[in-house]
């Protein structure tokens, strides 16, 4: 890519401009617009694009927009599947443990996933521009400029930030010069979403496994199905060629027995078990999320899920960045929180990988006694919080500076918590965090007098719940107090029933956050 110099002039034309309006972006875009953030959205397709793409939203993702009280819009238009697989192991993953307020994965055309995106980011002011390429950027202390190709000519757009969510040949990450380390396809599944004249019938969604490779088949609603394959005859073959209809159907008659009457294709692919994630997720004024942080085998739908745990991640301390109420120092933690969750999940998709494409006795036995160990209750359970988006790494940057101890609680995401309001009504804390704020929760009826300047300046919203016992889980018990962050992670949690040691607690982990430079 060519570069330009930057000129002089202190012009903006946005706050911040998100490249790539796919749900990681759009997302991205709603949560700096909810902190009066100007954003533009550029998007190289000039339409929507109309396949399904990715169609599994895991209980995590309707958590986070249950967090902006979005979740039922999802619902309403998806399919709820109580269940999932391990790399095709026998024994499914049982995400009603998990402790969402949704404890379900959705089954969701990524077409519909868009369309409610941009309505949302809409509704709160985000411009969406499309057939608008990024062809190159340059960045100073003050700003990036990016050179953006439209109709036929060039542009010039000047923002503050820049946020590269245009997926994993991202133009962005490219042009500020990030690498993209990994591992290249060594292994090649398949996909066909398609009518059927045969479905299975209903349950859980079709697993078959035999001598010829795996196939899945699940409902996507309105009569399509999705299935999807490793075929061991052709899964070396890499994901040059593009898969015809009749290829599909001869790779799941050799392992279901028959092709379930396949027709009417919406969209037939073949993708890769490349690994890959960036060197860094920020580099100064430039930052990534997405699919342009990350690429793995898509098991388990997990793509763009954890792309919007990235935004999710990114937007309330972008905001508070450019709002001035946090030092720059602050998106430094988004690299070292969110970098070592896509890691895990690279780690566990390639466990998957080697799992579907058991072909050897050796590798069979394997995913076998794998399939064994899912039995055990909390094996099962810590498996399923991790495709489900509940099982990152715990957030060390919660820890104190100064060596205090922090909770354990602190660090991970807000799960497995109801709350009992005055009317004995239950609630979860996630409908407290509409608004995008840091929320201050007393659970034991005596109130943390956190100085009113503190929670001015920093959008501190104070709420004072009952744990609801019978609903909650154990790790609550001796909690008194929580700091909850506009993610839905927690920032602290306190045992202390001593109102003023709580605040004084509070004040300090606020700013060793927001307030300290070089604070991470």
């Amino acid at each position: 890519m060519t570069t330009h110099k930057t000129p002089t002039t202190s012009r903006m034309d946005a706050d911040v401009v998100v490249v790539g309006a796919g749900p990681v972006g759009l997302w991205l875009a709603a949560e700096l617009r909810l902190h009066d953030v100007s954003v533009l959205v550029l998007e190289k397709a000039t339409t929507r694009d109309p396949r399904s793409r990715a169609v599994g939203m895991q209980a995590g993702t309707l958590d986070t927009f249950a967090t902006r009280g979005l979740a039922d819009r999802f619902i309403e238009r998806g399919i709820p599947v109580p269940t999932g697989h391990f790399g095709a192991a026998g024994t499914r993953l049982d995400f009603r443990r998990v402790g969402a307020v949704h404890p379900f994965s959705l089954a969701l055309s990524q077409y519909v996933t868009e369309q409610l995106l941009e309505e949302h980011a809409a509704s709160r002011g985000a411009e969406v521009r499309r057939g608008q390429e990024v062809i190159s950027l340059t960045q100073d202390d003050a700003a990036v400029e990016l050179v953006v190709r439209a109709d036929g000519g060039h542009t010039t757009l000047r923002a503050r930030w820049v946020v590269g969510c245009d997926g994993t040949r991202s133009a962005v990450r490219q042009a500020a010069g990030i690498g993209f380390p990994g591992t290249d396809t060594t292994m090649t599944g398949w996909l066909a979403d398609v009518a059927l004249a045969e479905p299975p019938g209903p349950g859980d969604p079709l697993m078959v496994r035999g001598q010829a490779g795996v196939v899945l088949a699940a409902p996507l609603g309105d009569g399509m199905y999705r299935i999807a394959g490793l075929s061991n005859a052709t899964k070396g073959h890499g994901v040059g060629a593009p898969l015809t209809l009749d290829e599909a159907r001869e790779r799941t008659r050799a392992v279901v027995g028959h092709d379930m009457g396949m027709h009417s294709p919406l969209w037939l692919s073949q993708y890769g078990n490349a690994t890959r994630q960036a060197t860094t997720y920020r580099s100064r004024r430039v930052l990534l999320a997405g699919d342009a942080a990350h690429m793995f085998f898509p098991a388990g739908g997990q793509g763009m899920n954890l792309g919007i745990q990235d935004a999710a991640n990114l937007g309330w301390k972008l905001a508070a960045t450019v709002r001035g109420r946090a030092s720059d120092a602050l998106l430094d933690t988004y690299d070292a929180e969110r970098r070592p969750a896509g890691a895990a999940v690279m780690d566990n998709t390639r466990a998957q990988s080697a799992l579907f494409g058991a072909e050897t006795p050796e590798e069979v036995a394997l995913r076998d006694a794998f399939s064994e160990a899912l039995a055990h209750p909390e094996t099962n359970l810590m498996w399923a919080r991790r495709v489900a988006g509940f099982g990152d790494p715990r957030y060390t940057t919660c820890d104190r500076p100064d060596g205090t101890p922090a909770h354990p609680m602190a660090g991970t995401r807000l799960a497995g918590l109801a709350l009992r309001s005055g009317a004995d009504e239950v609630c979860t804390p996630h409908q407290l965090l509409h608004g995008g704020e840091l929320v201050l929760l007393d659970l034991d009826g005596r109130h943390t007098p956190l100085a009113s300047a503190m929670a001015t300046r920093h959008d501190i919203a104070h709420h004072a719940a009952g744990v609801h016992r019978e609903t909650s889980a154990e790790g609550w018990h001796d909690v008194t107090s929580v700091l909850i962050r506009p993610d839905a992670r927690i920032a602290w949690a306190g045992t202390d029933h001593d109102p003023r040691r709580r605040a004084e607690e509070v004040a300090a982990v606020i700013g060793d956050l927001l307030e300290r430079p070089g604070a991470a």
